[in-house]
Order: structure tokens, then C-alpha cells, then sequence
């Protein structure tokens, strides 16, 4: 078990989400080795090495090579306005998960039907994308009707000097810690379906269609955890301030 020095990096007393809000390079370095970034970014860096026994020196040095003054203008998410930051979620994430919702499961019916006798995980990948995919795309329609409008509203009152009401506060409030418990249960149902796949690798003699399921699944993955990472990390955060005072 890995044991915390004292004269570690400050960067291992960071939150891991806010280590990827400032710098999204950040978030290779935690997928490498295994790292939750997105529903687990609210625990601090040096915990979490603790915990799943990785060397915490080797993540810090990988963190600080990181040219954090290099960033090309379009990763400084945490710079964006809550609007902005709203816009670009639903027409980036939002709009890939309405696609590959609809993809994806049609290649895991195949999969499961044709291979499912010799290869019985992927009956139960299919089930499970399945049941993701109905709980994201209620969880995107609630956030497009109700959370991110409540955002938007709430963030132009306080543009413009209006004290937001009790009511008003407690409203996103509750709103916020729904969608968050909600990316919690997407997360551990994709979760799942990498256990399953065993990190998303198709046995030797996979056809076609199944690599072309695996690669869709490992890509779905890679999308969901910058989603979350997103609106939890970011778009959340500030959302929180907006009721703070």
C-alpha cells in the first residue's frame, strides 16, 4: 500500500476533477492508470493513490510535465460562461449520445445473438447498454428542459444584480445532486460493461461487426467521462456558486 510523504507535490492535495478543469491533458494521465476522474473527481489525488495503491510520485511528475501554459483556447472550460459552457455540452455530448444510443445497440443485438452461446458476456453487455442508454437519454431531456434553462436563468439574475430567492436555490440544489447521483449510476453501468468486455477487447476470432461494437463502446466511454467530467467538475461548480450567497 502506497504511503503519503510530506513533502509531496501540492498537486497531490488537489481534487482530481479540479486537477482536470484546469488542464483536460490531465485526464490521459488518470485513464492510464486507472483513475475515476469524472464521478470520482471530488476526492483529492493524494487519497485516491492511497487507496488503489498506485505509486503517488509517478502520477504528481506526470501531472506537473504537463504544459499547463500551452493549452489550446478551446480546453479552458472552466474559463467558459455556464451558457456558453450549457451550448456546447448538448451540441458536442449530448448530440453524440442521441447518436450512439441508437448506434450501438444495434450492434450488440447482433453480437449477442450471433456469439452470445460462445461468448455469454455479451448477452449481458447488450442488456446493459441497453438499460444506459434509456437512463441517459431521460437524464438529457431533464437537463435540457429543466436543469440547464434553471442555470441559465438563475445565472443572468446574478449577472444583473438580482438576489436569487430561497426557492430558486433550493430548486437547483436538488436539481444539481439529481444529475449527479444520475452520471454516479451511468458511470457504474459503463463500468460494468468494460468489466464485462474486458477492457473493450474482442477475442481473437471476433468478427467484423463485433470489433466494430467494442471500439464503439470503448469511444462511447471515452465520451461519457468528459461529459461528466464537464458538468460535474465545471458546469455543476458553478452552478454552485450561483446559490453560494
Amino acid at each position: 500500500m502506497h504511503t503519503i510523504k510530506e513533502n509531496q507535490s501540492p498537486i497531490s492535495k488537489q481534487k482530481i476533477g479540479d486537477i482536470v478543469s484546469e488542464n483536460y491533458h490531465a485526464a490521459g494521465v488518470f485513464k492510464a492508470h486507472g483513475i475515476d476522474f469524472c464521478c470520482g473527481g471530488g476526492r483529492p489525488l493524494d487519497i485516491v493513490c492511497e487507496k488503489q495503491g498506485i505509486e503517488l510520485s509517478a502520477i504528481t511528475e506526470a501531472l506537473e510535465n504537463i504544459a499547463w501554459k500551452n493549452q489550446e483556447s478551446g480546453d479552458n472550460y472552466s474559463d467558459w460562461s455556464p451558457s456558453f459552457l450549457i451550448d456546447y455540452i448538448i451540441n458536442t455530448h449530448h448530440n453524440f449520445v442521441r447518436q450512439k444510443t441508437e448506434e450501438i445497440p444495434i450492434y450488440a443485438a447482433k453480437v449477442a445473438r450471433v456469439h452470445g452461446e460462445r461468448y455469454p458476456e455479451n448477452v449481458e453487455i447488450f442488456k446493459q447498454f441497453v438499460s444506459l442508454a434509456n437512463e441517459l437519454t431521460e437524464h438529457l431531456k431533464e437537463e435540457e428542459e429543466t436543469v440547464f434553462p434553471m442555470i441559465k436563468r438563475l445565472s443572468g439574475k446574478r449577472e444583473a444584480g438580482i438576489v436569487l430567492s430561497d426557492e430558486e436555490k433550493e430548486s437547483l440544489k436538488k436539481e444539481l445532486e439529481k444529475m449527479v447521483d444520475d452520471h454516479t449510476g451511468a458511470g457504474n453501468l459503463m463500468a460494468n460493461i468494460r468489466k464485462l468486455s474486458g477492457n473493450f477487447t474482442p477475442p481473437e476470432d471476433a468478427c467484423k461487426t463485433y470489433q466494430v461494437l467494442y471500439r464503439n463502446l470503448a469511444g462511447f466511454e471515452a465520451d461519457l467521462h468528459k461529459h461528466v467530467h464537464l458538468e460535474n467538475n465545471i458546469l455543476f461548480k458553478k452552478a454552485e456558486q450561483l446559490i453560494a450567497v
